[in-house]
């Protein structure tokens, strides 16, 4: 099941084979997954895959009446239905933006930005930039809450002036220590900025978390620009020695190249195209052992970075978006292989590697053709509203459209 995900509302189904839309449940054609969100809840943008459970995690915010409601859910394995029949909830008594989540096998773990917020602006239907401003003298926050119900258990840390653009991994020490890896921006800023000079630079910060005595520790790991960085998915929620991620020249905020990062020395390995070209989000894709290792105690023992890095680049000088792929072990190397698009393509955020989908031609022939029979009676879609409401149910963004039945 691929589904299309964006952080305020629920997901689009996409068909697979022709990667034309499903039409969902829902009145703009977006689905609840099978009654698993509510009315008002979207479906976050960043999922994972614990690699201790094998469960399909995200998270989803929500504005209400003077706070904000997470959600986290929670999938068993190769399931689409919820581990249990309620989310794990946490109720937080602001307005705020939490950009990511991380997980590890006890914990979710979000970012509280220090910003303040209007609640006239947010009262009359205001969107985020004129609900929320950054407090550059204000604290952040690193809220754990445990993945039990049972445990149920939430530990608030106050820690520096901490904007978490992203959340790169989080493991569990021993003594009640949490270790999270993070894309720290310079300021919070939703805003779009098209000039590079106005984009806030981010680097790459290790908290350590002491969640018995309530303290924290924090190194600079990267002082790179780094955007869209993921780990290996064998090492979700456990001790990683890289990250791969779209990186920036030195002293730029425009991610250009793909890069692979250790955590342990800081050191960069990076590819960066032409002077013209700019790549989008690297998807790290595990190399498969050879036929004669298969189901053998050899295929099991590869290093974190045994594997391929793929990516979309955009060359805006011709207008032309190519596939490249590098090898995650040898990243400066440049591509192994690179091959052009029929068309050009917008950047996407985040993307993942379908292990084990290989469609034929003739089911990509034939679901093509039932797309465009759709095309020919459907022409509409949906438009984008960008508004915060107390008493709406639509956080941030509202959407409205045809109903694609």
């Amino acid at each position: 099941r691929l589904l299309a995900l964006w952080r305020f509302g629920k997901p689009f189904e996409v068909e697979p084979n022709a990667l034309g839309t499903v039409i969902g449940n829902q009145e703009n054609g977006s689905t609840n997954i099978g009654l698993l969100l509510d009315d008002d809840s979207p479906f976050g943008a960043s999922p994972k895959v614990c690699a201790t459970t094998g469960d399909l995690v995200n998270f989803a915010q929500m504005p209400q009446a003077l706070g904000t409601k997470v959600n986290f859910y929670e999938l068993p394995a190769d399931e689409w239905r919820p581990r249990s029949r309620f989310p794990r909830m946490l109720r937080l008594d602001s307005f705020t933006d939490l950009s990511d989540f991380a997980v590890t096998p006890k914990w979710f773990v979000v970012a509280k930005p220090p910003v303040s917020a209007n609640g006239i602006a947010a009262t009359f239907g205001k969107n985020m930039p004129e609900v929320l401003s950054y407090d550059p003298n204000g604290v952040g926050e690193l809220i754990f809450v445990s993945r039990s119900k049972k445990a149920n258990r939430e530990v608030k840390i106050p820690v520096d002036n901490l904007v978490c653009q992203e959340f790169v991994n989080a493991y569990e020490l021993e003594g009640g220590r949490v270790v999270l890896d993070v894309i720290a921006a310079e300021r919070w800023d939703v805003a779009p900025c098209w000039e590079a000079e106005s984009r806030p630079r981010t680097r790459l910060v290790r908290y350590e978390v002491d969640l018995k005595n309530e303290s924290w520790t924090k190194r600079e790991l990267c002082s790179r620009h780094l955007e869209f960085a993921s780990v290996n998915p064998s090492v979700v929620g456990r001790p990683h020695s890289f990250l791969f991620a779209a990186v920036a020249a030195p002293q730029s905020a425009v991610a250009s190249g793909v890069a692979k990062v250790d955590v342990e020395t800081g050191e960069v390995d990076e590819w960066v195209p032409g002077p013209a070209e700019f790549a989008g989000p690297p998807a790290f894709v595990p190399r498969q052992p050879p036929a004669s290792a298969e189901g053998s105690e050899g295929g099991s023992g590869a290093s974190e970075d045994d594997g391929y890095l793929v990516t979309v680049v955009y060359d805006g000088a011709a207008n032309r978006s190519d596939v490249v792929v590098l090898d995650a072990r040898e990243v400066s190397k440049g591509p192994i292989c690179r091959f052009a698009l029929k068309a050009a393509v917008p950047h996407g955020l985040k993307s993942c590697w379908a292990e084990g989908f290989v469609p034929t031609a003739e089911d990509m022939k034939r679901k093509v053709t039932l797309l465009k029979m759709y095309k020919r009676k459907s022409r509409e879609w949906n438009a984008v509203s960008t508004n915060l409401t107390m008493m709406g149910t639509n956080p941030f963004f509202e959407q409205s459209g045809t109903r694609l039945r």
